[in-house]
Parts: structure tokens; C-alpha cells; sequence
């Protein structure tokens, strides 16, 4: 009975439940002849470097209507075909997200092996999807002046806002200075728990608040594109809010890599402060520590037309100085219960994020695509704030923190795609914590923690933790039915 209630489930959960899977691209339009009549029958392809089988295939229905679903992020060529007719073939057709290139062509009576090719520029605007989008291609990724990462790459589109916490004082980010600090999106003034990031189209949130937060960080060298959609999501979500869909590279037929390398300390920042807002009780500007970003990325074929890869490996490192703020002359001494600023030692946030993944797509045959999708992340996160000195500090380690996926497509007809993909996030969280022996972790928890009432700084916690040191584990699993 138990099996039997497993495979009913199994099956529910495939082919019942809300599909959260994520719509590619695809290319639609109407074939006619010379006199405007409908041309039924018109074999239409779309090939493209993208596509791991190179060319994918539709034929116009009664109505002369062709449609070709589920295309990958790039450049396309259209060629229609139909015996006794001039073949037509249309060039740099750029798609990306969700987005419909409609494609309308008139076929002429021709001689045999007669080719008309058209160029011009791609359609740009989408007459049969409403959903508002914007697709970051990576060309845009590479070139706008941006961190390399969803939070400030999102902000760009006019409406949408984030949020972080005061007490780590101003966050504005430049530059990519915040890329891995945990921010909370709204557009429009929605709520930030309806904001969902995703791979692939499986969301990668852990089971904190409503599924809003992950300690996850995209590897954007391993990313063609990022796709935001930020009005009219469909009825597939469970939410109205952002959506912020990271579309994996798969590789290709020939072997490319690139390496992204930057590097910048305190010396690189220059201030605006100047005597009178000295006088007038600024004590000390925000500062730079250290921020650098190593992103060596490639891929290729394993099987040619068959099997590709694409691997990816990053190292990232936020630390700033916390303004106005400095550690405990006084720490791990038991016998004193005072906090005396120590100015040779500014209170330093520290936030590292390392990452290594990678991606096999196999095809089958020409109608049935599989993937598999893997990441490890390393997070060690010291979370000092303007309120509490180290000592008394959040000293996040990530034991766990890991995404595993695997997909199949299959492209039955040009209505109707079959789509199952799992999505298993993996993570855990602790306070690091030293006893008096120095031993467990950067942080002593063996001492009471003091709130400084009033003094040089009300409000401040110091001399011992806060909180407590604790653990927290979180793994998901998402399944996603088959779709047409």
C-alpha cells in the first residue's frame, strides 16, 4: 500500500500540480504566397549555435500558422521551405527570456534551388506575451557599470527597489561593494516576500520567511543571460511579485572560456569629507577593505551535437570598515565589563562567497533534451554592525550549501512541450563560537554579553554574544510536472 500511495504521489506531483517550470523563447508567424493566400504545409526551421541539436523544426498548419517553442537565448537563422516555392530564409533573429519573434513571409513561385535571403533587424516587440520583462543578455551583463550579480543588476529597471538592514549602516552599493550581502527586491511597491530568484526556472530560496531568502549567489560566468520579469507573471507562480530567472550557459561545439579578475582595496577610494562636516560631528566616513571577484569560466563538447559541458568556478570577497565604530580594547578579559574603543583596530564586516559548478546538456535524440546542474558554495560571513563590536558578532559558517538539478524537455509538436525538472537546495547555517580554550571557532560564547544602556555608544552590544551560538538546516526539494 505504501509503494502504491508513493507512485500515485510520484504522479500527482508530475502531472497535477502548478507547473513552475520557465518558458524559453520561441518563433511564431504566418506563411502566405504571392496573392495572400495561406500556405499549409511549409517546412520551417530555426538553427542557431545555441541549440545543441542544431536546427529545430516546425510545419504551417491549415491556417498557414507555424510555431517553434522552447528556443535557448541567442542568434537564429529562419529558413521556410516548400516545394515549387522560392526558399526563404531570414537572418540575426535575436531572442531572449520569454520573448515571441513573430515572423510573418510571403512565398514566391521559384525555380528549383532559388534561395531569397532576407536581412534586417530582429522584431522587438512581442504582440503575444504580456508578462513585462527585461533580458539581460551577456553582453549587457559585461558591459553595464555594474556589481556582477542579480541584486544590482535588478535595481536598474525603473520600479524596482531593494532593502537591507540599518544597522550595518549605508549599503548603497558601487560597483559591485554589496554583491553578496543578503537584499530584499520589490517592484512597485509590492512585498519583498513575493520576490523569487531562479535557475533554470526552478527557484533556489531556502525555508526561511516565505521563500524569499537564499544565502545562494548566481555564478554570473556561468550565466547567458538574466531574465527579469517584473509585471503580469503568469498563474504559474504563487506570488505577483519579481521573478529573477538566471539562464545557464550549456556549452556548444567548440571550446570557449574567459576569466573576469578585479581587485580593489582602501587605496582605490577616495572621500568627500572636508573640516565643516568634521566640525559638524561626522566622525568618520564609510571605507573599503577589500572587494575582489575571480570568475575563470568555459566549456564545450564532450560528444559533438550530443553532449555538452560548461564549468564554472568563483571567489568573491565584500569587506568594508563599519563607520565610526571600533573593536573592544577590553575583549576576553573577564575581570572588565567596560567597552573602550580601540582606534587601531576599525570594526571590519566581512562577507566571502566561493562557489564551484557545473552543467552536462545531452540530446538524446531530436526530441528529447536532458540536463544536469550542479553548485557547492562556501560562505563565511561575519556579520559585525554598527551596534555590536566582534566579539559579540553573528559569525556565520555554511556547512551545506549546495543546488542540484536535472531537467527533460521534449519538444513534442510545435503546441504542445513536455517539461520535468528537480531541484534539490541543500543548506546550513551556523554560529561560529570559541570557548576559553580558543578552540571551535573565531568567537568566544563563554562570556555574558553586555547592551550598553548609555556610555560612548547606547545601544551597543559587546564583551560576549548576544544570541548564543545555534544551527539551522534547511533542504528543499521542487518537482515540476510536465507542461504544454
Amino acid at each position: 500500500m505504501r509503494r502504491s500511495s508513493f507512485w500515485v504521489f510520484t504522479f500527482i506531483a508530475f502531472v497535477l500540480l502548478p507547473s513552475v517550470a520557465w518558458a524559453q523563447a520561441s518563433i511564431t508567424g504566418v506563411v502566405k504566397d504571392a496573392s495572400g493566400a495561406v500556405l499549409p504545409g511549409v517546412t520551417v526551421e530555426a538553427s542557431s549555435p545555441a541549440l545543441i541539436e542544431k536546427v529545430r523544426t516546425a510545419v504551417t498548419d491549415g491556417s498557414g500558422q507555424f510555431r517553434i517553442i522552447d528556443l535557448r537565448p541567442g542568434t537564429y537563422s529562419v529558413t521556410f521551405t516548400l516545394t515549387g516555392f522560392s526558399v526563404v530564409k531570414r537572418d540575426g533573429v535575436e531572442l531572449n527570456g520569454s520573448f515571441v519573434a513573430v515572423i510573418d513571409v510571403n512565398l514566391r513561385v521559384g525555380e528549383l534551388q532559388e534561395t531569397i535571403t532576407v536581412t534586417g533587424e530582429s522584431p522587438v516587440v512581442d504582440v503575444q506575451n504580456t508578462t513585462a520583462q527585461r533580458a539581460l543578455t551577456k553582453e549587457v551583463l559585461d558591459a553595464i557599470p555594474a556589481g556582477r550579480s542579480h541584486l544590482t543588476q535588478a535595481i536598474l529597471v525603473p520600479g524596482i527597489t531593494t532593502t537591507q538592514g540599518s544597522a550595518r549602516g549605508n549599503l548603497v552599493d558601487v560597483g559591485g561593494t554589496q554583491n553578496l550581502q543578503n537584499t530584499l527586491i520589490s517592484v512597485h511597491g509590492g512585498r519583498v516576500s513575493d520576490t523569487r530568484v531562479q535557475i533554470d526556472g526552478v527557484r533556489i530560496g531556502n525555508m526561511s520567511g516565505a521563500g524569499q531568502w537564499h544565502n545562494f549567489v548566481p555564478d554570473q560566468g556561468a550565466t547567458q543571460e538574466v531574465v527579469i520579469d517584473y509585471g503580469a507573471v503568469n498563474a504559474e507562480e504563487i506570488s505577483g511579485g519579481l521573478r529573477i530567472n538566471y539562464v545557464p550557459k550549456e556549452g556548444g561545439n567548440t571550446f570557449r572560456g574567459n576569466v573576469f579578475f578585479t581587485l580593489v582595496n582602501q587605496d582605490w577610494q577616495q572621500n568627500n569629507i572636508t573640516p565643516e562636516l568634521i566640525a559638524a560631528g561626522l566622525a568618520a566616513p564609510n571605507r573599503l577593505r577589500r572587494m575582489y571577484d575571480i570568475n575563470p569560466n568555459g566549456g564545450g563538447p564532450i560528444i559533438k551535437d550530443k553532449l555538452w559541458f560548461y564549468a564554472s568556478w568563483r571567489s568573491q570577497e565584500n569587506k568594508r570598515f563599519i563607520a565610526g565604530r571600533y573593536e573592544n580594547l577590553n575583549e576576553g578579559k573577564e575581570n572588565l565589563w567596560t567597552y573602550a574603543p580601540d582606534p587601531s583596530r576599525p570594526l571590519l564586516f566581512s562577507l566571502n562567497q566561493d562557489s564551484g559548478n557545473g552543467r552536462l546538456t545531452y540530446q538524446a535524440n531530436q526530441k528529447n533534451k536532458f540536463t544536469f546542474f550542479y553548485d557547492q558554495q562556501r560562505r563565511p560571513w561575519d556579520d559585525s554592525t554598527a551596534f555590536n563590536t566582534s566579539e559579540s558578532a553573528n559569525w556565520w559558517r555554511f556547512p551545506r550549501l549546495r543546488t542540484t538539478q536535472a531537467g527533460w524537455t521534449s519538444p513534442v509538436t510545435s503546441r504542445f512541450l513536455l517539461e520535468a525538472k528537480m531541484s534539490n537546495r541543500g543548506e546550513a547555517f551556523q554560529d561560529a563560537f570559541m570557548d576559553a580554550s580558543g578552540a571551535n571557532g573565531p568567537v568566544r560564547r563563554d562570556m555574558i554579553g553586555v547592551l550598553e544602556q548609555g556610555g560612548l555608544v547606547p545601544g551597543l552590544w559587546y564583551r560576549g554574544h548576544q544570541n548564543g551560538a545555534f544551527t539551522w538546516k534547511s533542504s528543499r526539494f521542487a518537482l515540476c510536472r510536465m507542461r504544454s
